[in-house]
């Protein structure tokens, strides 16, 4: 058995380990496994770019929700603000009234403008 005095001078010729082999409790260690890792599923949103078939042009006074939905950035509920808007407001007479939908501001305007008619 080692003496009070014995072990502090132990832990002092250990400091440059910083650990006290005296008072230390050893602790099982379990053994290295391996795990593969299961590689990320994609975004529900990614996956739904990629089915989306953009059109070349849809007509912002003719087009249903649902072909209002095939441009960029328009889902569901976009689409049918766009149509209750038109329906309350009247036809569109410029791209920019499109504004004025709640959810598209300025970038998605940029974005919408080359898929757009006013036809």
């Amino acid at each position: 058995m080692f003496t009070t005095f014995t072990k502090i001078a132990i832990c002092i010729a250990a400091l440059t380990s910083l650990t006290c082999p005296s008072f230390a409790q050893e602790k099982p260690t379990a053994p290295a496994t391996s795990k593969a890792v299961p590689a990320m599923p994609k975004k529900k949103t990614e996956a739904k770019k990629s089915e989306k078939a953009v059109v070349a042009s849809v007509s912002l006074n003719k087009a249903t929700a649902k072909e209002l939905e095939s441009l960029p950035g328009i889902g569901p509920a976009i689409a049918e603000r766009i149509v209750t808007y038109r329906t309350e407001q009247g036809k569109f007479t410029e791209l920019s009234q499109l504004r004025e939908v709640k959810g598209i501001g300025e970038k998605k305007l940029v974005q919408l403008r080359s898929h757009l008619t006013l036809d």
